[in-house]
């Protein structure tokens, strides 16, 4: 598991730092088109910026394909769009069949395959603690 270097900020914005494992059956370049696929449904959301973090240990096979690999930060415009962010992560989880970890000043929020009801407990008390910032 990657370790989040992002953050909230004092004036309500804040970063949130996604990431995609390179799971078994993976390879470097299925993952990095998961990525822009996750991208590209966040950045419909109202953030203010969506990136590639470039503080990704990249495995020897992937060697070229840099920042890109797995992991992406998104930069919010209020605290509110964590839940936007959050349930569009969870849909793309569910969608592709992939587990995807949210971070937040380190406290990782690891989405997958739980049951619906397991999922959304584990998701509310993951935004609690982060709303009351």
């Amino acid at each position: 598991m990657h370790e989040s270097t992002a953050g909230l900020t004092t004036d309500g914005e804040g970063r949130i730092r996604i990431s995609l494992p390179l799971e078994q059956g993976l390879d470097a370049e299925e993952l990095v088109k998961l990525t822009e696929l996750l991208r590209e449904e966040l950045l419909e959301l109202d953030v203010k910026s969506v990136r590639y973090h470039d503080d990704v240990p990249v495995p020897g096979a992937a060697k070229g394909l840099g920042a890109a690999l797995g992991a992406l930060v998104v930069q919010l415009g209020t605290l509110d769009g964590i839940k936007s962010i959050v349930a569009t992560v969870r849909g793309w989880s569910a969608r592709m069949n992939r587990t995807v970890e949210i971070s937040i000043d380190g406290d990782v929020l690891k989405v997958t395959g739980a049951s619906a009801d397991q999922t959304e407990r584990i998701i509310d008390a993951w935004i609690a603690r982060h709303a009351e910032r």
